[in-house]
């Protein structure tokens, strides 16, 4: 699926820049969308080093208007986190909501041994975007469950921990925002 994403993508930047469009090129963005990976604006040949398996999320900004103080001549931007970007947010962000996740964390060294469950569905792989959507105005609430209790309701047993998170699912989650 992500690679049918990241191949999409790749399609839209170089559709836009042969698309009919009244934005004359420039040397910064020759008329295609700004992009960025983890908060840092790339190339286009930059974005090539990644693979589609190392992203979590993509977000496209069509409104060129927003980025106008970047660069004049951007038709939009897109904001891409990989799932190393998306991991260090929700882990930031579940440390700040549960002590007890920070501690559990802070003990462990890593999440290694945590099998994370959002609202009731084991999460396998390809989940850091899923978790890193999670904030203030959606999340509800963060359990901890131990393996026992892990294998009873959900069947997983090739990790120690449960993190259970629930959150309300975001309203239009588009993939291009205006």
């Amino acid at each position: 699926m992500k690679h049918l994403i990241f191949t999409i993508l790749f399609a839209l930047v170089y559709s836009l820049d042969y698309g009919q469009t009244t934005v004359k090129g420039s040397k910064a963005s020759n008329g295609v969308p700004i992009m960025f990976v983890d908060s840092v604006r790339i190339s286009q040949a930059d974005l090539q080093k990644y693979k589609s398996d190392d992203i979590a999320t993509i977000t496209v900004y069509k409104d060129s208007t927003k980025f106008k103080h970047l660069d004049s001549n951007a038709i939009g931007a897109i904001y891409i986190e990989t799932n190393q970007f998306s991991r260090k947010r929700f882990l930031n962000y579940f440390k700040s909501k549960s002590p007890e996740f920070k501690n559990l964390l802070a003990s462990q060294q890593s999440d290694d041994s945590f099998q994370y469950v959002l609202n009731g569905e084991v999460l396998s792989k390809n989940y850091e975007g899923k978790l890193a959507a999670i904030d203030d105005k959606n999340f509800k609430s963060i359990t901890i469950i131990r393996k026992n209790e892990l294998v009873k309701k959900y069947g997983e047993t090739d990790k120690a921990l449960g993190i259970v998170i629930v959150s309300e699912v975001p309203e239009n989650t588009p993939a291009v925002k205006k």
